[in-house]
C-alpha cells in the first residue's frame, strides 16, 4: 500500500510544490520540531496561505498574477503573455498595485545588466523617485 500523498478514489488532489533547497531545509527543521509529516506541513503553510488571501479583497489581475507566480522566478515577458497582457500593461498594474503584491509574498527581482532590454521599470523600493528595472516575478510561500 502506497503512503503519502493523494491516493486514488480518496477525493484529494495530487499536487506537487516546487520550493528552494533553503525552504525544503527549514521545512524539514519545522517537521521535527512539530512531528509533522513534511508533506502535511507544506499543505497545511499553503493552504493558510492561500485562506488569508482570501479574506482580503483583490482585483481579478491582481489574484490572477499572484496565482501563477511560482517560487522559481518567472520572467515579466512570459508572465504578460500568460495573462494575455501587454508588457507595459503588465507593468501598469504591478506599480498600481506593488505594495498589495509583496504584502501577499510576490519578490519582485532586480533585472541584471544583460535583462534590461526585457525589464519593466517601477518606482525603486529605496528611493520611490527613481525608477529601477526588473525583470523577473517570483512568490514566497512562507510570508505572513
Amino acid at each position: 500500500m502506497a503512503k503519502g500523498g493523494a491516493r486514488p478514489g480518496s477525493g484529494r488532489i495530487n499536487q506537487t510544490y516546487k520550493i528552494s533547497v533553503a525552504a525544503a531545509r527549514k521545512l524539514q527543521e519545522l517537521a521535527r520540531k512539530y512531528g509533522n509529516d513534511p508533506a502535511q506541513l507544506l499543505e497545511g503553510l499553503v493552504n493558510s496561505h492561500y485562506s488569508t488571501l482570501q479574506a482580503e479583497p483583490i482585483q481579478d489581475d491582481i489574484a490572477q498574477l499572484l496565482s501563477l507566480l511560482t517560487p522559481e522566478p518567472q520572467s515579466v515577458a512570459s508572465l504578460a503573455k500568460r495573462l494575455r497582457m501587454t508588457k507595459s500593461q503588465l507593468e501598469n498594474l504591478i506599480a498600481g498595485h506593488q505594495e498589495n503584491l509583496i504584502e501577499n509574498g510576490a519578490r519582485i527581482h532586480t533585472a541584471t545588466a544583460s535583462e534590461v532590454q526585457k525589464a519593466i521599470k517601477l518606482p525603486s523600493r529605496t528611493n520611490p523617485t527613481e525608477l529601477s528595472y526588473y525583470s523577473k516575478l517570483s512568490r514566497n510561500l512562507f510570508s505572513t
